[in-house]
């Protein structure tokens, strides 16, 4: 636990409990106290945190983005998967929430469901989100369709040409394209 005896970090949670104490209704405050606690895997307080900000603002993006990723954390993707539903509604152009949605539902074996939110994530930050390509590419590679992972493998490779494994990357897709 890297962060837990960090002592910016200790100031930064008494600071934003200090915060909240005194204005109960801050919900910025509230989530940025999540995000103090769930950086010292504290994921229970977190959640608390993160609850209080949603039941005073239900539609604060950053809070339903990182309670999200909270739940992912947890390996409860079911409540991850329903969280990051409302943040996409919320923040329907958010490559992030698209990419931790398609995560969610990944982890959760839905697959086809998943693909349509990376997709969505690429789509919106394509350079950023280059890394995704990646992981598509292994989805494709696991379920056969090694045409699919051949191209997203190429797609990464556009966006990111200096990759450090890029010898290996042509290779596979060297050896799984058409002849």
């Amino acid at each position: 636990m890297a962060n837990g005896s960090d002592p910016k970090n200790d100031l930064s949670l008494k600071l934003l409990k200090q915060l909240t104490d005194s204005d109960p209704k801050d919900f910025v405050g509230f989530t940025e106290l999540g995000n103090a606690y769930f950086l010292r895997d504290k994921y229970g307080e977190a959640e608390d945190a993160y609850s209080k900000a949603l039941a005073l603002k239900v539609d604060f993006a950053p809070t339903l983005l990182n309670l999200g990723k909270l739940y992912l954390a947890q390996k409860q993707f079911d409540k991850a998967i329903d969280i990051l539903i409302k943040g996409l509604a919320a923040a329907p152009n958010s490559a992030d929430m698209n990419q931790f949605l398609g995560e969610a539902y990944l982890q959760s074996k839905k697959g086809s469901k998943a693909v349509i939110y990376l997709n969505e994530a690429l789509r919106l930050e394509p350079i950023e989100k280059a890394d995704i390509h990646l992981r598509l590419a292994a989805l494709y590679n696991g379920a056969g369709l090694k045409d699919r992972a051949v191209a997203e493998y190429k797609m990464f490779l556009e966006k990111v040409p200096n990759y450090k494994d890029k010898v290996t990357l042509e290779k596979y897709i060297s050896d799984n394209s058409p002849k």
